[in-house]
């Protein structure tokens, strides 16, 4: 986080995501509110970075939170909501990578090994290196069944198929819970037809500390970097007061999604509504045009400078301007109408013009 110190000497700091503020609000403002309770919010957010290459400091988040309820179908809510709004967006070959904040941590834990090894482990999982990977536990004595614990769960690609893990001794109790976790959350996507956008990733771990179920993370190929993603945190609420609700939520980096959808070569739809230039030698014939073609529900610029005839049709055509609209008289008297796209002039009423606008022709 970016750090500061005010005048009282206190630490701030601005705000680094958006989950812990909606908290704050939730516990002070919404404790009497009926759960579950769905926020969202779309705000910008500060990060420190050493490369301005990697990530804008400043960025914009589109988020979500559902909070007061733990059931898979919860989970299958926010999973299967991040998935159809990233596809109506219009992005394609969206992907969602799930994991579970406890088990690779459990697992780890397990081994025994010092910090510095872990992180040499995380990483030959997340390369999903599988030679390497029985190199470095036979290197350090990992036992059969921790071995086999470890290739299992590397192997998985989807979440179905954790349901054929085997962890027998009774040390791997956390490890089955978390398994099974993860297998109903499975079970409730399938409801919503998003499964087979859904992967696991064994390796996968948010970051942010306060994650304490399953994590997740959006993804499209060719970009580099995740989208966004979020994560169960059911303890993180009790810590602003005293009320102890479980909660779920994501966010997505709306920078990055723009930069997805042009690696995809999207083109944004046109809105449909026709623009109109209106421009008169008489300022309040010229005004009045502008205000008539807008009570029809159409979009109108008053030419400000009362420039040339050459020039107002470059600007509308730069400008993607649909027609110019020259009038020297009342409403009631043709005007030279120019289709910009077409490049052809008509001598109609601005009346008879928005009726023709309205049908499309």
């Amino acid at each position: 986080m970016f750090k500061f110190q005010d005048s009282d000497g206190k630490i701030v700091a601005l705000r680094a995501e958006m989950t812990t503020p909606a908290v704050r609000i939730l516990t002070t403002k919404m404790a009497s509110t009926p759960k579950p309770i769905r926020l969202f919010y779309i705000s910008n957010v500060f990060r420190y970075s050493q490369s301005y290459l990697e990530r804008e400091r400043e960025f914009w988040q589109a988020g979500i939170e559902l909070i007061g309820c733990n059931t898979p179908e919860a989970d299958g809510e926010v999973l299967s909501l991040l998935a159809v709004s990233l596809k109506k967006l219009g992005l394609k070959e969206v992907r969602i990578d799930v994991g579970h904040a406890g088990l690779l941590k459990n697992l780890l834990k397990i081994t025994g090994l010092e910090k510095e090894k872990k992180n040499v482990l995380q990483g030959l999982l997340g390369h999903r290196n599988e030679e390497q990977l029985k190199k470095f536990m036979n290197q350090n004595d990992f036992s059969s069944e921790l071995k086999e614990a470890f290739l299992q769960l590397s192997s998985c690609r989807r979440l179905e198929e954790l349901s054929s893990v085997s962890l027998k001794s009774s040390k791997y109790g956390k490890t089955r819970n978390y398994l099974k976790a993860l297998l109903e959350v499975k079970e409730a996507l399938a409801n919503y037809g998003v499964e087979n956008l859904v992967f696991f990733d064994f390796s996968l771990v948010r970051k942010i500390e306060y994650y304490s179920g399953i994590v997740f993370e959006a993804s499209v190929p060719n970009l580099g970097l995740p989208l966004g993603g979020g994560g169960r945190y059911d303890k993180l609420i009790e810590k602003f007061g005293k009320l102890k609700i479980p909660a779920t939520g994501f966010a997505v980096e709306i920078e990055k999604c723009l930069q997805a959808l042009t690696a995809q070569s999207f083109q944004l739809p046109k809105d449909g509504k026709a623009k109109v230039l209106v421009t008169s030698k008489f300022r309040d014939t010229a005004v009045k045009a502008v205000n008539a073609i807008r009570d029809a529900g159409v979009v109108a610029l008053l030419d400000l400078k009362k420039s040339s005839k050459n020039e107002i049709l470059r600007y509308a055509k730069l400008n993607e301007i649909d027609y110019a609209v020259f009038t020297d008289s009342s409403l009631e008297k043709p005007a030279v109408i120019y289709d910009i796209k077409l490049g052809t002039a008509k001598n109609m009423t601005i009346k008879a013009f928005l009726k023709n606008v309205k049908k499309g022709e």
